[in-house]
């Protein structure tokens, strides 16, 4: 069995899942990573009582990929446990494949977990692929962030993705398959040094022969998410402090947000903008700092089809830009990813932004608190035929409530959470 031992691996799983429910979801490709945490969490949900469930995607990219979500459903369920394959179509042939399929994936499995009531995934990521990622950030000349690598827990797309292996080697994992008479698959595009990943992977061996080894580079992103983890107690702190979001949905950095730190200037902007914007990463240090320094300098710049403007009391602005603002849904829907209407009239109503045929039929002070392009990408009520119904400021007495879903308490909660 190697060095794994099984107590240590079912003390990770005890540690990280949190046995709200009854169901435990497993993502395995069919490689030695996967295909060992398949035969440790069998073990581990038999003595729980717990009921394992098996998912492989398909991303339809190799003529082998269907016989390997065959072998895989094969050794599910001669261990006893349900299997499920998915089935990932690549919609466009633009932008980076391999991001795609990555990103279908988790949103293949998320969904399909919602339908089965389970919010909680084991994946088989090691030691070794943490070594990988933080040379992969090292690279891209990354922060705290990138070089703190892979955490044990993340949430996206609604999910908690669980890695309870990373503090286990590739080495150690294929010793307790081969002790258990386990196969797997090698898979094919391990080879293909046109990836980063693997051009990174074949030169580990020749790094651990200068004393930079697997465990070593590991180590360091363990250290580091212990300093990323102060950081964001810093954030959020800093983020009840200096931050308020206005009437029409504007974020407002207040003047003391520039004698923060630029460490914490520049991540808790990135965490503003990725939270608006509904997205599973933060846009890049890079981009976040030449928007800042242009801020400073001109007044505005746009990132991620958001505007940011600085007012005349050196306070920071953030909304969307109105000029990518696209249609409008029916009164009771989910609009632009943030708002909702609580009470509408009692008539077929749109529900979209201000713009400017809106703006026009408001009596705004001149001296008004908000931006003109943050009233403008503002939440309305227009009526099918065009006319202004309601806005945030209820000027036409029919009482509709809109709810900001992007608010402030809920961008505090989604600091915890990332």
């Amino acid at each position: 069995m190697g060095h794994l031992q099984t107590e240590q691996v079912f003390q990770s799983f005890d540690t990280l899942f949190s046995f709200s429910k009854q169901d435990v979801a497993v993502a395995v490709s069919g490689g030695s990573d996967s295909m060992g945490l398949l035969l440790l969490l069998s073990d581990w949900c038999k003595s729980k009582d717990l009921n394992l469930k098996v998912v492989t995607v398909n991303h339809q990219l190799r003529e082998s990929a269907q016989k390997e979500c065959e072998f895989v459903e094969g050794v599910a369920k001669d261990l006893g446990w349900k299997h499920q394959t998915l089935y990932w179509k690549n919609q466009t042939q633009f932008g980076n494949l391999s991001k795609k399929a990555r990103e279908g994936r988790y949103q293949l499995m998320s969904e399909w977990g919602a339908s089965l009531g389970i919010d909680e995934f084991f994946l088989g990521h090691t030691q070794n692929d943490q070594a990988e990622t933080v040379l992969m950030e090292l690279k891209r000349k990354a922060g705290v962030d990138g070089l703190s690598a892979m955490p044990n827990t993340i949430k996206r797309f609604g999910v908690t993705w669980i890695r309870p292996m990373l503090d286990f080697s590739r080495c150690d994992i294929q010793d307790y398959l081969r002790a258990n008479n386990q196969e797997w698959i090698e898979d094919p595009s391990n080879e293909d040094c046109s990836r980063t990943r693997i051009k990174i992977r074949k030169i580990l061996p020749v790094l651990e022969d200068a004393g930079i080894t697997v465990d070593s580079l590991a180590t360091v992103a363990s250290n580091l998410q212990k300093t990323r983890e102060v950081l964001q107690k810093l954030i959020q702190q800093k983020a009840e402090e200096v931050i308020s979001v206005s009437k029409v949905g504007e974020y407002v950095f207040h003047e003391d947000y520039w004698g923060l730190p630029e460490e914490i200037r520049g991540k808790l902007f990135a965490r503003v903008v990725q939270f608006l914007a509904n997205d599973d990463y933060k846009p890049r240090q890079s981009a976040v700092n030449n928007c800042l320094i242009r801020v400073k300098k001109v007044g505005s710049a746009t990132i991620n089809n958001f505007v940011i403007q600085k007012d005349g009391n050196n306070c920071v602005r953030i909304f969307r830009d109105p000029k990518k603002i696209r249609g409008f849904v029916h009164g009771n829907q989910f609009w632009d990813n943030r708002w909702r209407v609580v009470k509408k009239p009692k008539m077929n109503v749109r529900l979209g932004n201000l713009a400017s045929k809106g703006l026009n039929q408001l009596n705004m002070p001149k001296d008004k608190e908000f931006t003109t392009g943050g009233l403008l990408s503002s939440p309305a009520l227009w009526s099918e035929e065009g006319k202004l119904i309601e806005t945030v400021f209820n000027d036409f007495g029919t009482s509709t409530v809109f709810k900001d879903t992007k608010n402030k308490a809920a961008f505090l909660l989604f600091l915890e959470g990332n």
